[in-house]
């Protein structure tokens, strides 16, 4: 399991909870462990000592970790988080443990907020016993949010095909799954589409691809007129892109170019990860609103990190000249993907962009 880029707390409330506490932070040294008690004297630099009281503390934290790791009854916790919770979808993590370490409980968030993974992890470290209990997961049958949450990827109505697609699979109804490239999936519970599947009657179609225009999938049920209504589409954020541009480029004319280009290539935009430029580009106003229409990071790399590269692409003396490299758009294409470049470089009237894809 991977925590290098998680927040972690664990709350305890008695002597026996913070000693039990200690030792999971052993094993899991980002976490910040919490004592809540009043007028304790008691000192650590290893837990902070809270003075007040559960319910009024928790609500200060509540939003500000991934897990909250609870030593203390389920009872308590429940009375003190439900005017907290919101949804599974931005909850964080809820875990209960006993002080003694025998039980430990996947409460809330068990799947979006990874309190299931969380659980069996902590278990492994102690030995104690996990206790989880989503329908999914007790059947040993995937769902449609893990699958989600495991390719980084975006579903449209997110929610509600989420509720609906867990539905059918706990109660054994048929949801057909098409995987559209080498993506790492555990579909247990899902049934494979493949040529000679016909989608007659069919309720669900589950496709995972990071193609704009699916009709190559599924061709050969073209005619079936039904079939776009059922089809729920999850897009991996896999694709990485290289962008180079003239200084005060337009804004809607880098859109439109965006858009233009990945159409080209039958890329969903939804399947867009992360864009990056050179480190002289870090103000330019256009990319810095292309990362927000997108929603994904926006990374820069400086002339150095760019050299080590660009002597594997085209070269340019014009831009060698003025940028201090010999190319941009493939090369940061190629550092955000690790190497994995796909697309060269396409230019756009001063923009010039390149795409890369990144291993899921």
């Amino acid at each position: 399991m991977n925590l290098e880029d998680k927040k972690i707390a664990i709350l305890s409330i008695t002597n026996n909870g913070r000693e039990l506490a200690l030792k999971i932070k052993e094993s899991i040294k980002q976490s910040d462990v919490f004592f809540i008690r009043k007028n304790s004297d008691y000192e650590s630099d290893n837990i902070t000592v809270i003075d007040k009281g559960l319910k009024e503390f928790i609500p200060e934290v509540f939003n500000k970790y991934d897990y909250l790791i609870f030593i203390m009854a389920t009872g308590i916790v429940v009375r003190t988080i439900a005017p907290l919770i919101i949804n599974k979808f931005s909850d964080p993590g809820i875990l209960v443990m006993d002080e003694k370490g025998h039980n430990i409980i996947s409460l809330l968030s068990g799947h979006m907020g990874g309190a299931n993974e969380m659980t069996l992890y902590i278990s492994d470290l102690i030995g104690s016993n996990p206790v989880i209990t989503t329908a999914t997961d007790v059947n040993k049958k995937s769902s449609l949010d893990m699958i989600a949450k495991n390719l980084n990827a975006h579903i449209d109505n997110f929610r509600d095909n989420v509720l609906k697609v867990n539905s059918m699979i706990v109660n054994n109804e048929q949801v057909y799954i098409y995987i559209d490239g080498n993506y790492k999936v555990n579909y247990k519970g899902f049934t494979l589409y493949d040529e000679s599947t016909n989608l007659n009657g069919v309720e669900s179609l589950v496709v995972i691809t990071n193609k704009e225009d699916m009709n190559e999938i599924y061709s050969k049920d073209r005619e079936n007129k039904d079939l776009s209504n059922k089809i729920i589409k999850v897009v991996p954020k896999d694709i990485v892109i290289g962008i180079g541009c003239k200084k005060n480029t337009d804004f809607e004319h880098m859109k439109n170019s965006l858009i233009r280009f990945l159409n080209e290539y039958n890329l969903d935009i939804n399947a867009v990860k992360e864009i990056g430029s050179i480190d002289i580009k870090k103000n330019e106003e256009a990319i810095i609103k292309i990362a927000k229409y997108l929603n994904v990071p926006f990374t820069t790399f400086t002339k150095e990190e760019i050299s080590t590269v660009d002597y594997l692409y085209d070269k340019s003396e014009w831009v060698k000249k003025n940028v201090g490299v010999y190319s941009v758009a493939e090369p940061v294409a190629h550092l955000l993907s690790e190497g994995n470049l796909i697309v060269k470089k396409h230019k756009y009237d001063g923009i010039t962009f390149s795409i890369g894809r990144v291993s899921i």
